[in-house]
């Protein structure tokens, strides 16, 4: 896919200057949204991106090293590892009716589960939780277009 909509680059420029932070991974971010907004899946998008936010948290909370208890550290870690999961079968159900070289792409870039795969998820749910972010100041920015 290239070449996106007036709506989506509109979109990508208001979460970068409402949240201060640019979006890194601008192409894949790019693409969610207009197949999103192109192809009805609002709401798979609007549940990626809770998801990459639930994912961002848990990572946070494995970093801090502020959890003592052995067993709630490795339920915490569970829950991250089930939810980044999620996270990858959501970009795959969001990407599977795109073209060959878009599919290509996030298949090498997210889907081999190898730890390139994951670091990269892992940074793109930096992105999509920005969006969730904004999603929630601004709920009825990102709709069908008309």
């Amino acid at each position: 896919m290239t070449g996106f909509s007036a709506e989506t680059n509109r979109f990508i420029d208001d979460v970068n200057s409402e949240s201060g932070r640019l979006i890194k991974n601008l192409y894949e971010i790019s693409v969610l949204i207009e197949t999103a907004i192109s192809k009805n899946k609002l709401n798979e998008f609007k549940d990626l991106i809770f998801s990459a936010k639930y994912v961002k948290g848990l990572k946070h909370v494995l970093g801090s090293r502020v959890i003592n208890a052995e067993d709630f550290t490795q339920k915490i870690f569970d829950e991250f590892n089930l939810n980044l999961r999620k996270v990858i079968d959501q970009l795959r159900e969001i990407t599977s009716g795109e073209d060959e070289k878009t599919i290509k792409h996030f298949h090498e870039k997210y889907f081999l589960l190898d730890q390139d795969c994951i670091v990269n998820t892992l940074d793109l749910t930096e992105d999509l939780a920005l969006c969730k972010e904004y999603l929630n100041k601004y709920p009825d920015r990102l709709t069908k277009q008309k």
